[in-house]
């Protein structure tokens, strides 16, 4: 089997080059994908402060899910990434079958859950009864969207290992164009298409995800992708199904908790009160934009790092690590710093006429903005440890910094200190610096470095 003449070589040519070729794809895939929840905020934040809530209250539930789903995406990922540098060609389309097999399932179980169990646990994180309503119905929508979104998850983070990241990146461009033109008119009602709110927002996204998922399910079955699905390689391998677990489950924790504690932070955003909750929400979206390139490094970093401790390339994979992290650094400082002066009429934008609301976001953007930079390093970091066949350790630095440093500082300063909702501002620069410390420190000194495949036997 030929691999895609369109896929990026990564185990040859200068890292730098290298790194920015997977990279700025991936990174506008993400960005591309951000976006969608970008357009929702923006149509949504038309219909008031309830319906912004009502979002923001959805949100970080709704991406516990996709968390602890995501983890199988990745453990493939890694796998068709080392095997694709040990040249084990024969090996990756069972990879991309037997993933894609139990992300269905994955994604199948969620879906009955999240539909039995939404009120409750909305009613159990604090959210207010005059927008708990909408908040059911924008999620139940978006759980009956949960196997297309994780096949779609899984079948982008396998091109992407493949190295056919512009692929990838065209289709969620087209995926957000859609989005964009279907959004107004489900939440407001244009012509024949009635004023469904919220509920629309949510009903536009899971429409086109099916379509971005048959577009991928096309490329997979058209022979002109460097992966290709065979019914045979779908039936369960459960040596195959163990060593995926193994490695997805840790991946998945380390997102639930992430998302878990976003949460978290919500609900002590919450405590004080509507506009508490409705200021975490706006504020937190143009930072959740921007993550999202963060995360597209990060997953660049894990494939161009697994590629090469798959071709046993050792150094390499460690000089990729550390030039992605100063990539990262110095990108994002730059961005962030260049939003400084921008930061009121970005708040106004996504929250029009709610002037408590974008006084109070604006504040918190003031505080992350310049710290950009530190929160990509982490990122990077921990891709590097994917990719090299150990998101275990991945996980443990994630779990550190979310409940070691992240939520402490959160709450001591919030409830112990005369700064108030300030406090949970300021715990995402204080978390990330102790984490980037933490990162590199593991780097220099971990054993992070984890061959998953034997390379093909000389002929």
């Amino acid at each position: 089997m030929a691999t895609s003449s369109k896929s990026v070589s990564m185990t040859q040519g200068p890292l730098l080059s290298v790194l920015l070729r997977v990279a700025w794809p991936i990174t506008i895939t993400n960005l591309a994908q951000a976006s969608f929840d970008i357009v929702n905020a923006f149509w949504v934040g038309r219909l008031g402060e309830a319906a912004i809530a009502a979002v923001t209250a959805s949100g970080p539930l709704f991406f516990v899910l996709i968390g602890l789903g995501s983890g199988l995406a990745t453990a493939g990922a890694v796998l068709i990434a080392q095997n694709m540098g040990a040249k084990r060609l024969d090996q990756i389309d069972h990879v991309a079958a037997q993933t894609l097999l139990m992300v269905g399932m994955v994604a199948l179980g969620f879906t009955l859950a999240g539909a039995f169990s939404t009120s409750a646990v909305l009613t159990l994180i604090g959210v207010e009864p005059s927008i708990h309503a909408r908040a059911v119905d924008y999620l139940h929508i978006r759980f009956i969207g949960m196997i297309p979104m994780f096949g779609f998850m899984a079948m982008q983070a396998m091109l992407q290992a493949a190295g056919e990241v512009r692929f990838a990146m065209k289709v969620q461009i087209g995926s957000v164009a859609a989005n964009a033109l279907l959004d107004p008119l489900l939440i407001f009602g244009v012509g024949p298409f009635p004023a469904l709110g919220v509920t629309g927002a949510a009903l536009a996204t899971v429409l086109v995800q099916i379509g971005a998922l048959l577009v991928l399910l096309h490329h997979l079955l058209s022979g002109r992708s460097a992966l290709h699905l065979r019914r045979a390689h779908f039936r369960p391998d459960w040596s195959h199904i163990r060593l995926a677990t193994g490695l997805g489950l840790p991946a998945s924790i380390e997102q639930a908790i992430r998302t878990f504690s976003s949460v978290l932070l919500m609900a002590l955003a919450a405590s004080f009160g509507t506009l508490g909750l409705a200021a975490y929400g706006v504020g937190t979206r143009p930072l959740f934009f921007w993550f999202t390139p963060m995360l597209g490094l990060s997953i660049a970093t894990a494939v161009v790092v697994g590629q090469n401790i798959g071709a046993g390339l050792i150094d390499r994979a460690e000089q990729a690590a550390r030039i992605a992290a100063w990539l990262g650094f110095a990108g994002m400082t730059v961005i962030g710093l260049a939003h400084l002066p921008f930061v009121p009429a970005i708040m106004t934008a996504l929250a029009p006429g709610e002037a408590d609301v974008i006084a109070s976001a604006s504040t918190f953007a003031y505080i992350y903005f310049p710290f950009l930079g530190v929160l990509t390093v982490p990122q990077a970091m921990l891709g590097a440890f994917r990719g090299a066949g150990s998101p275990s350790h991945s996980m443990t630095i994630s779990i550190i910094m979310q409940w070691l440093f992240q939520m402490p500082v959160a709450y001591l300063i919030a409830f112990a200190s005369p700064w108030g909702i300030v406090g949970i501002w300021w715990s995402y620069p204080i978390a990330n610096l102790a984490a980037t410390a933490l990162c590199l420190y593991w780097f220099r000194y971990g054993s992070w470095r984890r061959r998953l495949t034997k390379p093909v036997p000389a002929q």
